[in-house]
């Protein structure tokens, strides 16, 4: 059991000199993990701040379902205007098939 755990805690202490090692090359390193800590608390944040995660996505799908019932009623409208201005260039009645 104690050589088990020796052999882990050698391999913590080659994996984290490995990544230090990386980090002192490049210096990007560390700011980019800086920069995607602070994204993701930002966006825990949010999320605790809506309610939860669940509320968050369930406001999400109604959002997205409002706008596709708006795209389906703007479609519909460009229809209608297509039809009339059809139906007005060729001198006829306006008639929608459907």
């Amino acid at each position: 059991m104690r050589e088990r755990f020796n052999d882990v805690a050698g391999q913590a202490k080659d994996s984290y000199r490995s990544a230090y090692n990386a980090a002192r090359e490049y210096p990007g390193t560390i700011a980019a993990l800086i920069v995607g800590i602070g994204i993701t608390a930002a966006l825990l944040w949010a999320a605790r701040r809506a309610g939860g995660w669940r509320n968050l996505q369930t406001e999400a799908i109604d959002r997205a379902r409002q706008g596709y019932d708006k795209a389906r009623e703007g479609y519909g409208k460009a229809r209608e205007v297509i039809a009339d201005r059809a139906a007005h260039f060729k001198g006829q009645p306006e008639t929608l098939s459907e």
